[in-house]
């Protein structure tokens, strides 16, 4: 017996013309990441005007020489300590929900409005967390013109290398296991304890392909596992914390170092001091309603802070490692 084709055709469910109801569950999922390795751990300060200062000092040499008995004091000029600053940025996200919107039932969210404020919250975080690894140059602002804070690339000025395979050269390298001894040691030397190291997605596989002499992986049969990563690094001057975060610059990277250096792209590993980098807020992330703009609801998120680099050598930077290497990674 022949079967009507309009007697079963209903639809799936949620379109304009369907009969059957839609299937649409209680739950909402957020694609988008949203962590932020660095602001969540960063030590918070207060800081009580746009424009953020501090203090640095420094030592005078060590002498061997020993002091004369008996001679007269002669007294030296010993250094000032010089100011150093930020400016603080403001980090905004404008909301606004219609009356229309605020009286619908929306599937898993509830209230949109309170929905907006937990999805702008999530976005100024990475907001920060960007900023603080970008490159970006202090600024202080004019009418019409935002203020800009300084990251993190342009505090460290004293120890920044590229990878040793390329000298003193600004196209992309692959980074070894002797180019990160070698940054860790000038921290050192400088008088750093650096104990935390952020690095992009990339970056991170090639920290993990590092090459150790003498090194020995032990696989236990049992388990069936065979562990790469390395996400604790114990070198010869401390032990430091391989932290991978989304927010480290890195670009799309389609070439090797040997098949096309000048279009190869550059990330930057970030080696930190967690205790002389701050973030100072002037004014904390909050909520405010503002007056009405028509037939809707609204507010502002806002916050207001900037970076504090207390000890800018306690910190380095290795830069222009190449983002994808064939030898190093195993691509073809």
């Amino acid at each position: 017996m022949s079967v009507s084709a309009g007697s079963y055709k209903y639809g799936l469910g949620g379109q304009s013309n369907d009969v059957n109801r839609e299937d649409l569950i209680d739950v909402y999922t957020l694609q988008t990441p949203w962590d932020t390795p660095w602001l969540a751990q960063a030590p918070k300060t207060q800081a009580q005007s746009v424009l953020h200062q501090w203090l640095v000092d420094t030592l005078r040499s060590p002498v061997t020489t020993g002091a004369i008995e008996g001679a007269a004091y002669v007294y030296v000029t010993s250094t000032t300590p010089t100011r150093v600053s930020n400016v603080s940025m403001i980090f905004r996200k404008d909301i606004g929900v219609t009356r229309t919107q605020m009286k619908a039932n929306p599937a898993a969210i509830g209230n949109t409005y309170t929905h907006e404020i937990d999805k702008g919250t999530k976005e100024l975080a990475t907001d920060i967390e960007t900023s603080v690894f970008a490159n970006l140059t202090s600024a202080t602002g004019a009418t019409g013109t935002a203020r800009v804070m300084k990251g993190f690339q342009n505090f460290i000025t004293s120890n920044t290398a590229y990878p040793a395979s390329l000298g003193a050269a600004a196209t992309a390298g692959q980074l070894t296991v002797n180019d990160f001894n070698s940054m860790l040691q000038t921290i050192y030397t400088a008088g750093g304890n650096p104990d935390q190291v952020f690095v992009s997605p990339a970056v991170k596989r090639q920290v993990s392909a590092f090459t150790l002499t003498q090194q020995n992986r032990n696989i236990a049969a049992a388990e069936k596992k065979l562990i790469q990563g390395i996400d604790m690094f114990d070198s010869d001057f401390g032990l430091l914390a391989i932290v991978l975060d989304r927010h480290v610059p890195q670009s799309t990277n389609t070439t090797t170092a040997a098949s096309g250096a000048a279009t190869d792209v550059r990330g930057t590993m970030f080696i930190l001091e967690r205790a002389k980098n701050r973030w100072a807020w002037f004014d904390p992330v909050h909520h405010d309603y503002v007056g009405k703009l028509g037939d809707s609801v609204n507010g502002i998120l806002v916050g207001e802070g900037c970076l504090e680099v207390l000890n800018e050598k306690a910190n380095g930077m290795i830069k222009s490692i190449n983002n994808k290497n064939a030898a190093l990674l195993g691509d073809a």
